[in-house]
């Protein structure tokens, strides 16, 4: 087992007891989990085993705590990044919106075209996809029907379903 850490503790066991109990954030909750467990006497060995996590990953979040204590610990939380801005701006985002919904659009590709025809920008087939699913766009379009599809035959089965032919059978 690997000796006990040394670390200048700005908090009370108790008080990290409590803030690894109210937790909502499950990242953060496993955070202070370690640290309660740190503080209580537990090596880091140990802490590892019991929450399984990586000793590179303890021992970073301790750095995080000795620069900063809880609030800077507090501060590195995954998937923060913004990512890349919008290609399109705010006024082009609302004219898509609306060509959407007037339905438009029967294909993603089909938007792709449209962007690059208007505004000139060219986005992927992906690209277009995620943009739809931010912007919280749904293509309205009805699916295709078969052409020798019945409409009176599918009425009749929407009354009254498998149920008429397995009573005749008894």
């Amino acid at each position: 087992m690997s000796k006990r850490m040394h670390i200048e503790w700005q908090e009370e066991e108790k008080d990290l007891l409590k803030l690894y109990k109210d937790e909502q954030d499950v990242e953060l909750r496993v955070r202070w989990h370690a640290f309660w467990l740190l503080r209580k006497g537990y090596s880091v060995g140990e802490v590892i085993k019991v929450l399984g996590i990586h000793e590179r990953t303890l021992r970073r979040w301790i750095a995080w705590y000795r620069a900063g204590g809880i609030e800077e610990v507090r501060g590195h939380k995954k998937g923060r990044g913004k990512g890349k801005e919008c290609w399109l701006t705010g006024g082009q985002k609302e004219q898509l919106k609306a060509k959407a919904a007037e339905g438009v659009f029967k294909t993603i590709y089909d938007a792709v075209e449209w962007v690059k025809e208007e505004f000139k920008v060219q986005y992927t087939y992906w690209g277009m996809r995620s943009l739809f699913v931010r912007l919280g766009i749904k293509k309205k379009v009805p699916r295709a029907k078969a052409i020798k599809a019945s409409f009176k035959a599918q009425e009749e089965w929407k009354k009254g379903g498998l149920l008429q032919p397995l009573r005749s059978m008894g």
